[in-house]
């Protein structure tokens, strides 16, 4: 058998024997900083998934990948995107609301939660409630020369549609105005198109 002394000076040249209990702590480090280092990676993992069963209307499986994400980054502006829109799909549309409303708190730039919120607030006639988010992409300015196509989707340009026909409902003409110039100036196209429906309509 080797001598007690013997043992105890093995244990003293090793510090991991001699302390045994810095093991668990080291260890735990170890582990936060690997996750701290491939939680990019699971976040972006984790958001395809959602988009996969977002794409098959599998909307619960949607929510639990997206409440995945928000745990681990709360301002992720693409997981609260998913998230209203998997209960504006399932026709939740008071879940859907706060939804976007959290993710505009998170990111008040976030053009897609604040153009979903406002169409919301549109379609139930509360033209006063949506104003404000329209009115915040407009400020936020138009897409790049590529996003503003005339044939290409851009939420400035849809806001600012979208404000004409809020700013009517309010009983604002001047608003209107304004709008209307927004568009002539940065959609040179849809000055061509107005003038093309009132000659229409003139005939």
């Amino acid at each position: 058998m080797m001598p007690e002394d013997e043992k105890l000076e093995n244990m003293l040249a090793d510090p991991w024997l001699a302390k045994p209990h810095t093991r668990w702590p080291l260890s735990i480090l170890f582990v936060l900083i690997a996750l701290f280092a491939l939680k990019p990676v699971i976040i972006d993992r984790l958001i395809s998934r959602a988009e996969a069963y977002s794409s098959n209307s599998m909307f619960n499986n949607t929510e639990r990948e997206c409440e995945k994400v928000l745990f681990l980054d709360n301002a992720n502006t693409r997981a609260w995107n998913l998230l209203g829109g998997a209960y504006k799909s399932q026709g939740d549309m008071r879940n859907a609301v706060n939804t976007y409303l959290n993710a505009i708190n998170a990111n008040p730039a976030n053009k897609v939660a604040n153009f979903r919120v406002a169409m919301i607030f549109v379609l139930e006639n509360d033209y006063h409630r949506a104003i404000p988010h329209f009115e915040l992409i407009r400020i936020l300015g138009p897409e790049s020369p590529a996003a503003i196509a005339c044939d290409s989707f851009s939420y400035y340009r849809a806001s600012l549609e979208m404000l004409s026909l809020c700013y009517e409902k309010t009983g604002k003409p001047d608003k209107i105005q304004d709008i209307l110039k927004d568009l002539a100036s940065t959609y040179p196209c849809s000055r061509k198109d107005d003038d093309m429906l009132q000659i229409q309509n003139a005939k």
